[in-house]
Order: structure tokens, then C-alpha cells, then sequence
């Protein structure tokens, strides 16, 4: 008989089958050390392990998952112990989900598009860009992405721990971290991340509000997608908010096509 259980802390080994799939987020979170208000539901058949919900706090309320069965009370469980008041987000890319998420008391959010191309690239760019200097780039970096994303839920408020977790991770490549300067600052960025086989992701792209205007955008999206087909990608990924028509639009410009949509669902304050 399946049983759900409500855990402030989790042993990190036993729930190795189930981390790799959880939103990236919450994965990070879980491997480097939970944030304030970690919360996580781990369903047990007997000594066996077979689902797992957990909610972390992110820049804007908090974010949930669940892997495994039974999902219905693993979220809920993680839900229950949540402040009301507060933003909670759940992914999902599952089209039968609605129905889930409306028991669940959450309501229909953002759109989140995953779009592919394939590499190399017939277009080019001559963008000038320099590699990211760890220890040294991170205040400047900040500067650009929390102005490029304020009105961002995930990618808005980053602060120098979170950056430097993402250093810490086994696939950061500070030679896949381009940045262009001009007039002496950081005014965009293209941070690349190359997947095991042949998929490479432009992992995060922005371009300081400053310099909007001038073609930046695209110029450091195809030498980002240079950059990861001279490291040996077949295939271009990235994620992008439906919403985002300008950035869908260059996309598809460049090639791109929709792959896969992922939802969100919420409930309180937006």
C-alpha cells in the first residue's frame, strides 16, 4: 500500500532515480541545499521509493514537481503546507493536466515554448564576444540580467549565490558564456550549456535594456548557436515564453520550431 509523507529534509540518495527529472529549479535547490521554506513529499510502497513532490522558493513565490506516483497526493501534500497567500507555480507539459491542476485548486498561467533547430546554422554573425571570467564578470553579469528580466518570475531577482551555483553545476562552461561589451560595459550575453549527445541550449540570452535596438538579440543567439555547433551540436534548444512574440518570432526566423509546450499553473498572488 502506497503511503505519503510530508519531509522538511531528504536523503538525496535515495531519491537519485527521481532528481535528473525534476524541474531544474527544484533540482538545483534539492543538490546544493534547500532554500528557506523547502518542502518535499516522498509515496512509499513498503521500503520502495515511487514518487516524490517537492516546492521551493524561488525570486517569486515558490515552485512545485512531482515524479513518480501517486502525483495527485504528492502535490497535494507539498500544496497543503504552502502559505495561501504566496505565488506557487507547477509546470507541466502534460495536455491532460488541466483537470489535475483545477482539483488541485491551481489556475492556468504562463506558456512556456521549447524550441529546437537544426545546427549548424546558414546565417553567421561577426559579434564580438569574450568567454565569462569567473570571479570576475559576476557583478556586471547580474547588472544586465536582473535589468533584462525584471518582470521575470524565474530568470528576474538573481543574486551572486544563485550565480554561483550554477558555477558549481558539472556542465558550466565559462568558454560557452559569451559575452559583448560596449561603451566600456556588459551589454548583452549569451550563456550556452552543451547537454550529454548532440543537443546544445542557449541556456539563458539577454540584452540590457540600454542597448535595445540594435540587433543584439539575434546577433548573440546565432553565436551562441555557433558556439555550440563548433563544440559538436547537431541540434539547437532553447526555452521561451509564448508571450514573448518578439523573441518567438526571431526564433522561428532563424529556423526554430516548436517542440514541446510546457504549462503553468497557479494559485495566489501574481
Amino acid at each position: 500500500m502506497v503511503q505519503v509523507q510530508t519531509v522538511t529534509s531528504v536523503d538525496r540518495d535515495l531519491l537519485a532515480p527521481f532528481i535528473d527529472q525534476l524541474d531544474d529549479h527544484l533540482r538545483l535547490d534539492l543538490e546544493h541545499g534547500p532554500r528557506d521554506g523547502f518542502v518535499a513529499a516522498i509515496a512509499s510502497d513498503g521500503d520502495r521509493v515511487v514518487g516524490y513532490a517537492q516546492a521551493s522558493r524561488g525570486n517569486d513565490g515558490f515552485v512545485v514537481d512531482s515524479v513518480g506516483e501517486p502525483r495527485d497526493m504528492l502535490l497535494r501534500s507539498v500544496l497543503h503546507q504552502l502559505p495561501g497567500e504566496e505565488l506557487v507555480t507547477w509546470w507541466t507539459d502534460r495536455n491532460d493536466d488541466a483537470s489535475l491542476a483545477g482539483a488541485l485548486g491551481l489556475r492556468p498561467g504562463r506558456s512556456l515554448l521549447q524550441m529546437t533547430v537544426p545546427l549548424p546554422l546558414e546565417v553567421t554573425t561577426d559579434v564580438v564576444t569574450r568567454p565569462f571570467v569567473v570571479g570576475r564578470d559576476e557583478a556586471a553579469w547580474l547588472e544586465v540580467n536582473n535589468a533584462a528580466f525584471d518582470w521575470h518570475a524565474e530568470q528576474g531577482g538573481w543574486d551572486l549565490a544563485t550565480l554561483e551555483q550554477r558555477e558549481r553545476e558539472p556542465w558550466f562552461d565559462p568558454d560557452g558564456f559569451l559575452l559583448h561589451e560596449r561603451d566600456e560595459r556588459l551589454a548583452a550575453f549569451c550563456w550556452t550549456k552543451q547537454h550529454d549527445g548532440d543537443v546544445g541550449e542557449i541556456y539563458v540570452i539577454a540584452v540590457h535594456p540600454d542597448y535595445h535596438g540594435l540587433g543584439l538579440g539575434r546577433a548573440l543567439t546565432v553565436a551562441g548557436l555557433q558556439h555550440l555547433a563548433a563544440d559538436g551540436a547537431t541540434t539547437g534548444m532553447l526555452y521561451v515564453d509564448a508571450d514573448n512574440e518578439s523573441a518567438v518570432g526571431l526564433y522561428r526566423a532563424l529556423g526554430f520550431s516548436v517542440v514541446r509546450t510546457n504549462r503553468a499553473f497557479t494559485r495566489g498572488t501574481q
